[in-house]
């Protein structure tokens, strides 16, 4: 498949995808390989896919549902104590760990992949 190909089908989801979801926002998700130095004012860049997804933002990162609920349940042990961890069985721990990740202010978007060319 070319990259017009790929462009113009990764363009034709996103339109449907809005058609189908026009009350969501729309966030570009920029790849950081696209910003290879700041010595320019303007990058280029290519459409990547876009998917219904939901996003958490905190004061270092964005998270996202589809990929990162492991990474956030991992911070969420890595924050216990050494008693909190071992009051928990393994079960226990993966329930609570559950929960905290559901729990948080996450915000349904249509995410937008831009990618490095």
């Amino acid at each position: 498949m070319t990259n017009i190909e790929i462009q113009k089908e990764n363009v034709q989801n996103l339109l449907r995808l809005i058609a189908e979801n026009p009350e969501l926002r729309i966030v570009p998700m920029v790849d950081s390989e696209v910003v290879r130095n700041y010595d320019y004012g303007w990058w280029v860049a290519s459409w990547g896919k876009a998917e219904i997804d939901y996003l958490y933002i905190d004061n270092e990162h964005i998270y996202s549902k589809n990929y990162d609920s492991d990474t956030l349940e991992e911070r969420y042990t890595d924050d216990m104590t050494e008693e909190q961890y071992h009051a928990l069985s393994a079960d226990e721990r993966d329930t609570a760990c559950k929960k905290y990740v559901a729990n948080l202010l996450w915000e349904k978007v249509i995410a937008v992949e831009i990618e490095a060319e």
